[in-house]
């Protein structure tokens, strides 16, 4: 089964962001090297008359934690699921700022030493290339906005979540919890890009089917939500307790070999003389 990674990164100040597809689950060693083969190529493209001409290399890594809820350093692939995003840092440079701001949407096919790429398929819902997702969207969007105006209240919405038993908390829906006001259709189409089995069930529920009740298991209520939070974390120390583990590791052994190679190199001792005493 194929396996697919967001991976952006910052190039002389626009943020780049493409999808990745592997095999299966890459490790460490693969994620990297793929993805500094395409950002190489994209920097080269992208590089400004006068700006010298480096290759691009990956210092660190960090992947969004779905159970923090923020950004955390990657130091193990058990870190990765599919369809995550992964932002690559390379080592400081002043033509690159590295400022936080709005990740664009992943690109699919990355551009071509070859020339310009071919047009994509123009897609009314930015950032949804599923078209089966846009009927679903399209269809529950219009189910909620009863007055066709192109906007829903966040009341409405919450109301409509509560009737077909959907939880409407921060644990499901994020930042979206705490607003008020209207959605707009295309605030409606970036929150379906990022809760896209939330727009499933809300397709599904009202046509009576109720097979994805494990996904609003009670397991990520409040208290347990705070559980997974701190297993995270310690996860998490105990990837970077490991990762430094093996560096350390590495480093002893790079300069044991540097020592040996010293010591041949500085030091020839003469054959001993036939009875010397």
């Amino acid at each position: 089964m194929a396996f697919f990674l967001d991976v952006g990164t910052d190039l002389f100040g626009v943020k780049q962001n493409t999808r990745l597809e592997f095999a299966s689950c890459p490790n460490m060693s693969e994620l990297i090297i793929a993805a500094e083969a395409h950002f190489d190529k994209e920097q080269r493209i992208r590089r400004p008359a006068g700006v010298p001409d480096v290759a691009f290399k990956i210092q660190t890594m960090q992947v969004y934690d779905d159970v923090l809820l923020r950004w955390v350093d990657l130091y193990s692939a058990t870190q990765l699921r599919n369809g995550g995003q992964v932002w690559c840092f390379q080592p400081e440079s002043i033509n690159h700022s590295e400022a936080p701001g709005s990740i664009p949407p992943a690109k699919y096919s990355p551009e071509s030493w070859l020339g310009s790429p071919a047009r994509a398929r123009a897609v009314t819902e930015a950032g949804i290339r599923d078209p089966v997702m846009s009927e679903k969207l399209r269809s529950v969007f219009y189910n909620i906005d009863t007055t066709h105006s192109r906007a829903i209240t966040y009341d409405a919405l919450r109301d409509y979540f509560l009737r077909y038993d959907i939880p409407y908390t921060s644990a499901y829906i994020g930042d979206y919890y705490g607003r008020t006001g209207v959605m707009t259709y295309d605030d409606w189409v970036g929150f379906a890009a990022r809760y896209p089995s939330i727009i499933d069930s809300l397709y599904y529920r009202p046509r009576g089917s109720y097979l994805d009740r494990s996904y609003y298991s009670t397991a990520l209520a409040e208290a347990e939500l705070a559980a997974a939070r701190a297993k995270r974390e310690s996860e998490i120390r105990g990837y970077y307790t490991t990762y430094n583990a093996e560096r350390a590791r590495l480093d002893s052994e790079y300069r044991a070999r540097q020592a040996a190679r010293d010591a041949a190199l500085y030091y020839r001792p003469y054959s001993p003389r036939y009875g010397y005493l």
